[in-house]
């Protein structure tokens, strides 16, 4: 018998995700951005930014800030990355749109979507290369090895 590999994930915690989803209600109607911080696939902190687009259905990070937390970041030790994005989508669901996924620079980030569809939060994660979004499990802690 063969075992299946697990889906690829990310670690959220909930302290992590709490921030996220409160930051998506706060900034509604317009979308929320921000970075994730952590190292691999484990985040560790939500850096909320300031969407310099100013839209209801589109999300840019302020380059300034992006800028400002990459400095920071080379302080820390040992070292943490920016290892991904987040961004709501005030009135949809929490899957990249066209434009989401034509925009997204980083291969290696993950990308977090926070859906408001019905009013009700709903969040996943994405990696986005090469034009294919490819859904990522999120997991509240890291995952016991067997």
């Amino acid at each position: 018998m063969t075992r299946r590999a697990p889906a690829p994930g990310v670690i959220l915690p909930p302290l992590v995700k709490r921030a996220v989803l409160s930051q998506a209600v706060r900034e509604a109607p317009l979308e929320c951005c921000g970075l994730l911080v952590g190292r691999g696939r484990d985040v560790m902190f939500a850096v909320a930014c300031s969407n310099a687009a100013q839209s209801e259905t589109r999300y840019r990070i302020a380059p300034r800030e992006h800028i400002d937390v990459r400095r920071a970041l080379r302080r820390f030790s040992p070292p943490l990355d920016i290892i991904g994005v987040y961004h709501s989508h005030p009135s949809g669901r929490p899957v990249p749109s066209p434009t989401d996924v034509a925009d997204a620079a980083y291969p290696e980030w993950i990308y977090l979507i926070v859906g408001r569809a019905g009013g009700r939060p709903a969040m996943r994660a994405y990696q986005i290369r090469q034009g294919q979004a490819r859904a990522l499990r999120v997991y509240s802690r890291p995952r016991r090895k067997r």
